[in-house]
């Protein structure tokens, strides 16, 4: 073999010891692996889980909140302040607890209950909720009345919708009266803005030895909107406050600032 044979084989030769050992040396790519983020505040602000008013029909959106607001009520010159934490315990059921005060009442008072999902928007096209809930000052039951919620939501990408009925009677009957809630939200990015609000009246015969000194109808409504900080959501809420007792309207405003967050 010629000399120039050998050198032409030589170098074949190494080429190809070259190739094998890069391919054995060369990084094997990870396969793609897909992080799932936790849910955020964001979704549970643009999913109406921190209204102060209209209750959302959405369960499991995040596995615990917290929120808590204060205000004035210029129509029933009074201060204001709620505070409410809600969990899911087992699939679409979700337990809510919490406390209201009124400077008009004596001091701050509990109020617990629980909510279930039974429809989906993804199966059913809208999403519903039913809710049982004892408050310990109703409407016109000042002590305290049981609540059954009808919450009714959909939503469309950055748009949601929530409407509730709501009936609620103290446990002897003698005091009843309906609510009817409605929310709007517009999310986008940290920012959710909205409308937020609550009709009450009486219904029937009030048959206490108070009735005529008991509410008859009352109106809170107004834009809310929602800025998230982290891991917090700070919110506020103020419009017109409607309240009529016996024969008498007082018109007003109410607003309400608060803080929420999940968990």
């Amino acid at each position: 073999m010629s000399g120039a044979k050998r050198v032409v084989l030589v170098g074949s030769l190494l080429t190809v010891v070259a190739r094998a050992a890069g391919a054995e040396e060369a990084p094997q790519e990870a396969p793609d692996v897909v992080v799932e983020r936790a849910p955020s505040i964001d979704v549970a602000a643009q999913a109406g889980l921190l209204l102060p008013l209209a209750l959302t029909p959405r369960v499991g959106d995040v596995a615990a909140i917290g929120m808590g607001l204060g205000g004035y009520d210029s129509a029933r010159r009074t201060g204001i302040a709620t505070a409410a934490v809600e969990a899911r315990i087992w699939g679409p059921i979700a337990l809510r607890a919490g406390a209201a005060y009124s400077a008009s009442r004596d001091g701050a008072r509990p109020t617990v209950g629980a909510r279930a999902q039974l429809l989906q928007q993804s199966a059913h096209g809208v999403d519903g909720a039913l809710g049982v809930f004892y408050r310990p000052e109703g409407f016109t039951e000042p002590e305290g009345e049981i609540e059954t919620f009808i919450c009714v939501g959909r939503r469309w990408d950055r748009l949601s919708l929530i409407g509730n009925l709501v009936y609620g009677q103290d446990p002897e009957g003698n005091e009843r009266d309906g609510e009817v809630r409605l929310g709007a939200l517009y999310g986008k990015q940290r920012w959710t803005f909205g409308v937020d609000s609550r009709m009450r009246f009486a219904i029937g015969a009030q048959r206490s030895a108070q009735a005529m000194a008991e509410p008859k109808f009352d109106l809170l409504a107004g834009p809310i909107a929602t800025v998230t900080v982290g891991p917090l959501a700070l919110l506020a809420e103020a419009g017109p406050s409607i309240l009529r007792v016996g024969g008498q309207t007082s018109v007003g405003v109410v607003a309400m600032a608060g803080i929420g967050a999940v968990f």
